[in-house]
């Protein structure tokens, strides 16, 4: 397929395997890409995931060299397995002699019939092909097949399991003269194979031993390390032990085609399980398959019945899960997938049903995790748009099973061999599954928790040869994460300056300098605690002389790039690995990172002082002084208080800390900690694709969302991240719909009042509108370029005339006609540019209002606004939003030609008696309900946990975490963006005003919060 200029390519099939790696794409020759043309950067491990492509689209591959050298060393790139389950892909690997052993098993599971199981090797998918590709030398020769096994749980014989195998070592005599390196481990001697090991060499001397397969030995092999080449006097005895203890369990083959379980009882000896399993059964269990001959073209003839389509090659004996489904549509749609459990006599028993939104054309829908059990097929039904099916035969001598509907018990099923439906389903074994899931969740945590890396020279000393003054070094090693430099390690022989800078290197060879830093150097060896924000991919580099370096030694080869001058942008650099530079970087990244700054303080020049002149109590203008800062440090540290501006310097670039910016009155949020971007661009940017499309963003919510407990209108969480979105472009107000006349929820919290006789009708987002009787009015004050309203046309209903200032009316909306819902009166333009009071009057009758839009003037040659709607009530549950008042809440967000942006903020009045599992079906309802409206992205608030002064609202005890846990469940399942604010403690930091509501201070951190999230991860 074409490559673009700039596209990242993977080239991994090269004649010269020298050349294999990852290339940017250009006019002229393809480069090395930055990020990947170093020996750590290609090292063995590295993983690559290919996106696009003819024949490799979204797999992933790993670089298998150890510390290739770039252009010299042959660069091999392999399909990746996930670490989890790499031990049993080797195993996989060791037992598959040939691909038709793959294809035998598989057809022999499950009892399929042989029709069904015809093609059943190609459901074995991709990663299958790729493990038996791998094996096939391994299955040449029984000896390497056993050594690949030993010690993975799988072994060759029962002997083998219950006997002895090398565990480790006795003390290590390390000898002298050695190659430095990793290296084989060979045995000899001894009574047994099998065995296999590595070994390590450094300072030429040997320093450990590692077994990685203990083999079967009577008798203790002697290891032999002449794979160093020099190294003499060195030993170490080889310890054997049980390779299966008491207790424990093994895999041993039972036929050429199946393994066995066994358990190790005392004795030793060997019993079996009972518990046989195939290759297939394996490669089910790891690998990734898919299920549909038919080709998807998104064209054909329409499925216009409800009968479920299966395919029978969806029949596996071990668990799996569906992660993606690929249809060809004429048109978005509604798919309903169907699992069905196979029975004895051959009909069919509903396990689940999942319906679906598919997009037109040939597409595919990722990120399902639905479970389909061991003897269970998958199906598909439509409900709406337009689905394809093929006419003619279905390839490759397939089947598909159809019922009339979804199936309920024991539902006998149809056999056909034409027309074809348009789908293809892949799926996950039950392993991969888990271990991706895992592998998530790991990295989840460790983005949370954080990581070390140094980049440098170990052991530093401060002898040697000073560097020449203006000499720059930049090391060839980038930041593996998004991170600080916590601190440098410099060996010196006196006192001086240096540099510190963070680095993007282009390649070409030049540099980009992102931000430097000045260090004071002294005697001997300095650890200067740092806090300089680097992406990841960027590079730590050191100018200025006076440390030291060790001429034409570098023991290690670590690479630089070296400039006789200062770095700056466009600066060009040479590689070079001929001297060791007395310098050591220390990366950190989430938590770690956090606890290093705060024990040190942040080391020199963090920036923190730079605003201690700045009037903290908003009064006297700030904003000179923001300017200076941000010239003076690329990070600002903002202390606490409230500071007031008429300008925020580059849009908060780099403004950090607890501060509260006040820019002509409207709250600025700054981020709480250094970071390399500013949330207005941050945020503005996730909604870019709203913004332009017209989109609402509209908040859908109970009492919190309506108003408690801010202390007025513009005080409110919502309210500050529309004026704050429109900053200098609008002062918008979020559209109305909560305008019942009565009770605490009255309009004039959000400045609108009422005169006349006026009542409380049924309709609307809310199921609550405002009846304005003839004669009767809504009024507010402001500075709107656009005022306009939501109201039901019927008959009988009067006109509503729109006035400024008493004037006469610039606009009559007739509302009498046949009943029609949720009617928009505009765009009306008011013709004003100054604030003034509007009156908005029923004339000739009553009129229903079920909400109101007010657009502040918007500043000439500014950006588009972001649209925002507030459907929010006291009380209410994820059950009141019903469909009708979804509807009128999709119907107002549609009034400037846009889709609704859901931002789904309940649960707080469900937890207080809702059963879970009630919860989650209401959940599911709207979210199903928002996604047939195509709403564009749904973004979700979990519930914050209350104090215990509102146990007393609970049904049968406090159910706060019972109904969170199926709130959380339920987002996850359904891939919503989730802000985190339930991860916060609104009780103890004092942001309640009664335990439950919010007080001005927690309205200000949610907004912050729902600020930075979407910023950073929108």
């Amino acid at each position: 397929m074409p490559a673009a200029v700039g596209d990242r390519v993977l080239v991994k099939d090269q004649a010269d395997p020298t050349q294999n790696g990852i290339y940017t794409v250009s006019e002229g020759g393809w480069f090395r890409a930055a990020d990947a043309r170093t020996a750590r950067t290609l090292q063995k491990g590295t993983t690559v995931h290919t996106q696009v492509g003819s024949a490799n689209s979204d797999r992933v591959f790993q670089f298998t060299a150890d510390e290739p050298v770039v252009g010299t060393d042959a660069i091999a790139i392999i399909p990746f397995v996930p670490p989890d389950i790499s031990d049993v892909v080797d195993e996989v690997e060791a037992l598959r002699d040939e691909t038709q052993v793959l294809k035998d098993a598989t057809e022999a599971s499950a009892g399929q019939v042989a029709a069904s199981a015809s093609t059943s090797a190609a459901n074995a998918g991709q990663t299958a092909a790729d493990v038996v590709t791998t094996a096939a030398n391994l299955a040449s020769a029984q000896a390497a097949r056993d050594a690949s096994l030993y010690g993975k749980g799988i072994f060759p014989t029962i002997a083998a399991a219950i006997g002895l195998g090398v565990v480790g070592n006795g003390a290590i005599t390390t000898g002298s003269g050695g190659t430095d390196g990793a290296f084989d481990l060979a045995f000899t001697g001894g009574a047994g194979s099998g065995a296999a090991g590595r070994f390590v060499v450094a300072g030429g001397a040997l320093t450990q031993i590692l077994v990685t397969a203990p083999g079967f030995y009577t008798v203790a092999p002697s290891f032999n390390f002449a794979a160093s080449a020099g190294l003499a006097g060195a030993s170490a005895a080889a310890v054997l032990g049980r390779n299966v203890g008491v207790g424990e369990y093994f895999w041993t083959p039972v036929t050429a085609r199946e393994l066995g379980l066994y358990q190790v009882a005392a004795g030793p000896v060997a019993t079996e399980t009972g518990l046989v399993s195939t290759p297939a059964d394996i490669a089910a269990l790891i690998g990734s398959q898919k299920a549909g001959p038919v080709a998807i073209t998104g064209a054909g003839t329409a499925v216009s019945n409800p009968s479920v389509y299966f395919w029978p090659l969806s029949l596996k004996t071990v668990d799996q899960y569906l992660t993606a489904l690929e249809t060809g549509m004429g048109t978005v749609g509604i798919l309903n997938v169907v699992i069905a459990h196979v029975e004895g006599d051959g009909t069919l028993t509903k396990v689940s049903e999942q319906e679906v939104i598919v997009a037109t054309g040939v597409s595919t829908l990722s990120g399902l995790s639905i479970l389909k059990p061991a003897g269970s097929v998958v199906g598909v039904q439509w409900i709406s748009g337009t689905w394809y099916y093929t006419l003619g035969t279905i390839p490759n001598g397939e089947s598909e099973w159809f019922t009339a509907a979804v199936p309920t018990v024991s539902t006998a099923k149809s056999v056909g061999f034409t027309n074809g439906p348009q789908w293809k389903a892949t799926f996950a074994g039950e392993v991969s599954a888990k271990a991706r899931t895992a592998y998530a969740s790991i990295s989840g945590l460790e983005e949370t928790v954080g990581a070390e890396q140094v980049i440098g020279w170990p052991a530093l000393v401060n002898t040697g040869t000073n560097t020449p003054a203006n000499y720059s070094v930049v090391f060839q090693t980038p930041a593996e994460a998004d991170g600080y430099i916590t601190d440098v390690d410099v060996g010196a022989s006196g006192p001086g300056t240096a540099n510190i800078h963070v680095i993007q290197y282009n390649g070409d060879p030049t540099v980009d300098v992102i931000s430097t830093h000045q260090i004071t150097l002294a005697n001997g060896m300095s650890k200067i605690p740092l806090s300089i924000p680097i992406a990841a991919g960027q590079y730590p580099a050191i100018s200025g002389g006076g440390y030291k370096f060790q001429n034409s030694v570098n023991p290690q080869g670590i690479p630089v790039w070296i400039r006789a001058g200062a770095l700056s942008n466009g600066a060009t650099v040479a590689s070079s690995t001929q001297h060791r530079y007395e310098v050591a970087f220390t990366i950190k990244t989430g938590l770690i990172a956090d606890v290093s700054r705060a024990l040190t303080g942040g080391g020199e020049n963090t920036g923190l002082a730079l605003l201690a002149d700045a009037d903290p109590n908003g009064v006297v203008d700030a904003t000179a002084i923001f300017a200076a800062a941000a010239a003076a440090h690329p990070y600002p540290y903002v202390p606490p208080g409230s500071f007031a501006l008429t300008a925020m310097p580059a849009s908060g670039n780099g403004f950090n800390g607890p501060g509260k910016p006040i820019v002509n009155g409207e709250r600025f949020f700054i981020s709480p900690k250094p970071s390399l971007y500013n949330l207005y661009d941050g945020f503005r940017t996730k909604m870019a694709e709203h913004i332009a499309n017209n989109d609402v963003l509209c908040l859908i919510a109970d009492s919190i969302g309506h108003w408690a407990l801010a202390s007025n209108g513009p005080a409110h969480w919502f309210n500050l991240v529309t004026r704050f979105a429109n900053l200098g472009i609008a002062a918008d107000e979020p559209g109305m719909t909560a305008l019942r006349p009565s009770s605490t929820y009255t309009p004039d919290f959000y400045g609108v009042t009422t005169s006349g006789i006026v009542s409380t009708g049924t309709r609307g987002p809310l199921g609550e509108s405002i009846i304005l009787a003839d004669g009767a009015s809504l009024a507010f004050t402001g500075a709107y370029e656009q005022v306009d309203v939501h109201y039901t046309q019927d008959a009988g209903q009067g006109s509503l005339a729109f006035a400024f200032n008493g004037d006469a009316a610039y606009k009559i909306v007739n509302a009498a006609g046949a009943l029609a819902l949720d009617q928009y009166s505009g765009p009306s333009l008011t013709g004003q540019a100054a604030s003034g009071n509007y009156t908005l009057t029923a004339v000739g009758g009553p009129v229903e209002i079920t909400g109101v839009i007010r657009l502040g003037i918007k500043a000439a040659g500014s950006r588009p606004r972001l649209r925002t709607l507030r459907a929010a009530h006291g009380s209410y549950t994820f059950a009141s939003f019903n469909a009708p008042r979804l509807a009128s809440t999709i119907a107002q967000c549609g009034y400037a030609g846009g889709k609704i942006v859901p931002v789904l903020a309940l649960g707080i009045n469900d937890s207080f008696g809702t059963p879970p599992a009630t919860i989650s079906a209401n959940i599911t309802s709207i979210i199903n309900t928002l996604e047939a409206a195509s709403a564009p992205r749904i973004i979700v608030m979990p519930p914050t946990r209350p104090s215990s002064s509102w146990n007393g609202s609970y049904t049968g005890g406090r159910t706060y975490d019972a109904a969170l846990g199926a709130i959380r469940q339920t987002y996850r399942s359904r891939n919503v963006l989730t802000i985190p604010i339930d991860g916060f403690d609104y009780i103890n930091s004092g942001a309640y005003q009664e335990g439950l509501h919010y007080n001005d201070a927690g309205h200000y951190g949610n907004a912050l919060r729902f600020v930075e999230y979407v910023a950073e991860r929108g």
